[in-house]
């Protein structure tokens, strides 16, 4: 959990969420995360050497066939209230 938090905190992640959605016969993973700057992420991301993110590169290539961005309807979140709150 340790090296998880530090992979999220390197890539200015806030919320990171996976789903396993199941219609008919057919298995859907809908991944979710929310950071400051997401192509930061992905790229702090692409250049990691922690073992965690090396994992997941290797889960990535085996379990997923391609990403697709889905269309933002909402997006609504108090993180700064959070922050003023403390």
């Amino acid at each position: 959990m340790g090296e998880t938090l530090q992979s999220l905190e390197n890539e200015w992640i806030f919320v990171e969420s996976a789903f396993l959605n199941k219609q008919g016969n057919e298995l859907y993973l809908i991944y979710y995360m929310k950071a400051e700057d997401i192509s930061r992420a992905y790229e702090v991301f692409t250049k990691s050497d922690l073992d965690i993110d090396h994992y997941h590169k290797n889960c990535w290539k085996k379990y997923c066939e391609g990403r697709e961005v889905l269309e933002e309807l909402l997006d609504i979140d108090r993180f700064e209230n959070l922050k003023s709150c403390r």
